[in-house]
């Protein structure tokens, strides 16, 4: 089954050296001025009897091909006992084929100048490689080998375990991953976003090689697949795509169980104590939204007069008035279930009670009095003519179509960006803020000395845990 569909991508006419970020004082209330149409990209879908959708995108301004597959598994589909099963059958795959060792494999992509990238995430794991077009047919050789036939070695599994271990060892040495992982943590309790797409110490020890054959023959399927394949192609190369792919065998997939995300009643605190840390990290949050709701725009306009660049109001504020950090931010994570919303910034010992405090007051008289037509405007401007970088490339255009297509997006939501963007209202905006961003339910983590920290953090009533 085939279908040529014409996506048109609304690009500004103006050129980025030219574009101006407008204050949360701009009185602009046109932020769509000069933009025009003029990009009419064709796009070609194939979908093939095991199930595996293709996406086919021509571009012959360079002579270089991509391939892009997007698999829809992450966290939610691991045991719940064995974290990190995901991200180390993802990676395995490129560690030796049941052709060639992870040395030889390797070397043939080095040969023609590129490597294959895999990022396992929380909710699906993305894989990528590219080339001069004259290397294309290697590439496709050696793409659809990581993929359809990998190995997954004895002592592959035991290399790759030691060094995820390692990583994980080392997070402590680095304050704001290991916040961010532990306000996923705190946030969302037993459901899986909570994990570490890395697994843990314990879980990585219980894995075994079958265990991993068995999430791989599980997930890693074409009817779980979609394929991008972009560049300067052929119809003689496309045959040859849809020859190499189709012997990739389908399976009835897993009904995936849907987990409950707790819900958290007043706000709760904790902090993380390691002794010796110049500064503080924090992070404060809720449960936000899922990727497919209506409101996604709204939110992303809401959350950019909040803590979405540099005149925002948490900026202004907590870093430009006050000056107690060098930045502070806000956003949400919008996935397949519900994700979060955060505020993430970072202090020196002596002013993290007050930084807390401070960011609670932005985010609670935004919650309370909404945002301005002022702000909004300026919200709308920025969104807009940050959107043609994520258009700028193919590839960037392929990936963007293949995480609209998982999260079941309609692809006009492309087409439609602007117009979407600019008919938002300021009473809509408002509205969605008091739906999702109440003030009673945050969730708080600081890592910090808690010497230097708890008498600043007592009125809060904090939980303490040593880390070490």
């Amino acid at each position: 089954m085939k279908k040529v569909i014409l996506l048109l991508l609304i690009l500004s006419g103006c050129s980025s050296a030219n574009k101006k970020t407008l204050d949360a004082n701009s009185s602009s209330s046109e932020p769509s001025a000069k933009m025009s149409q003029v990009v009419l990209r064709p796009l070609k879908t194939v979908k093939l009897e095991n199930g595996l959708k293709i996406y086919f995108i021509e571009d012959q301004t360079l002579p270089r091909v991509s391939l892009q597959l997007l698999v829809k598994v992450g966290l939610t589909q691991e045991p719940k006992s064995l974290d990190g099963l995901n991200a180390l059958t993802a990676s395995l795959l490129e560690q030796g084929t049941q052709k060639r060792s992870a040395t030889v494999l390797a070397d043939e992509f080095g040969q023609i100048g590129t490597e294959v990238s895999i990022a396992p995430g929380g909710d699906f794991t993305f894989m990528s490689s590219d080339s001069l077009a004259k290397d294309k047919e290697q590439l496709l050789n050696l793409f659809t080998d990581v993929i359809l036939n990998p190995a997954f070695k004895e002592t592959e599994i035991y290399r790759l375990k030691s060094n995820i271990k390692a990583s994980i060892l080392k997070k402590i040495d680095n304050p704001s991953s290991y916040t961010d992982d532990q306000f996923d943590r705190f946030l969302f309790g037993e459901h899986p976003y909570a994990k570490d797409i890395a697994g843990d110490l314990k879980s990585l020890n219980k894995i075994s090689k079958s265990q991993i054959t068995k999430h791989y023959l599980s997930w890693y399927r074409p009817n779980n697949s979609i394929l991008a394949v972009v560049g300067s192609l052929t119809p003689e190369f496309e045959k040859q795509v849809i020859s190499s792919f189709k012997e990739w065998k389908s399976r009835p997939l897993k009904s995936e169980i849907q987990k409950v995300v707790p819900q958290v009643n007043g706000m709760q605190l904790k902090v993380f104590s390691k002794t010796g840390l110049k500064q503080t990290q924090i992070r404060l949050g809720r449960m936000g939204v899922e990727r497919k709701t209506d409101d996604f725009l709204t939110l992303r306009l809401a959350n950019e007069v909040l803590g979405g660049g540099m005149a925002s109001r948490l900026m202004q504020k907590v870093r430009d008035q006050l000056g107690l950090t060098y930045g502070i931010s806000s956003g949400f994570d919008f996935r397949k279930d519900k994700g979060s919303f955060s505020i993430s910034t970072f202090t020196k010992n002596e002013s993290a009670g007050q930084v807390l405090q401070e960011s609670i007051n932005v985010y609670d008289q935004f919650v309370n009095e909404g945002v301005t037509e002022k702000e909004l405007a300026a919200a709308k401007s920025q969104m807009i003519a940050q959107f043609p970088r994520s258009m700028e490339t193919v590839d960037r255009f392929g990936y963007n179509l293949l995480v609209l297509e998982f999260y079941e997006i309609p692809t006009d939501y492309l087409n439609n960006f602007i117009k979407n963007v600019e008919k938002i209202s300021v009473a809509e905006v408002n509205q969605v803020i008091k739906k999702y961003l109440t003030v009673d339910q945050l969730k708080v983590v600081i890592f910090g000395d808690e010497s230097k920290i708890l008498d600043q953090l007592k009125i809060y009533k904090p939980e303490v845990v040593k880390v070490f």
